[in-house]
């Protein structure tokens, strides 16, 4: 059994305000918007309670392929301001990531500053680093063309 430890950290400048962005997270049909994998591939939500203490549960994955379960966990809620979750993916009944995830919402001349920093655990070779980063590039990247809609 192995265990890496790794930490994506990614920061999006986007022409809409705080609070479009921050609403872009607290939406569900605005995360089933941008928050789609793509062509190919299906996701949805068995449950999307946005606040402290409650817990979403949204299953993805390749059209006919291997089925992945994200929890994600709400710590912390500032609106306009900050989301924090702890977060863990699963397939196939095994645990392939654990961690935590803070987005910070900053206003900026003309628009708004999001960062995001997701700090985790990745057992057994089956997730790593880097798949979570080119992940997260590709959803923020996503979440601009969401907002600029």
């Amino acid at each position: 059994m192995t265990i890496v430890t790794g930490t994506v950290d990614a920061n999006r400048d986007y022409d809409r305000p705080v609070e479009a962005a921050f609403a872009a997270w607290s939406d569900e049909q605005a995360q089933r918007i941008w928050g789609d994998p793509g062509e190919g591939w299906s996701m949805t939500f068995d449950a999307f309670r946005f606040a402290v203490g409650q817990t979403d549960i949204c299953r993805f994955g390749p059209d006919g392929g291997r089925e992945y379960l994200n929890e994600n966990r709400y710590l912390a809620i500032e609106p306009g301001r900050r989301i924090v979750y702890a977060t863990s993916l699963a397939s196939g009944g095994r645990l392939s990531f654990a961690g935590t995830v803070a987005i910070t919402f900053e206003t900026k001349a003309g628009g708004s500053r999001l960062r995001l920093i997701e700090h985790g655990l990745y057992f057994d070779g089956q997730d790593d680093v880097e798949g979570h980063r080119s992940g997260w590039e590709a959803m923020l990247d996503a979440l601009g063309n969401y907002l600029r809609r």
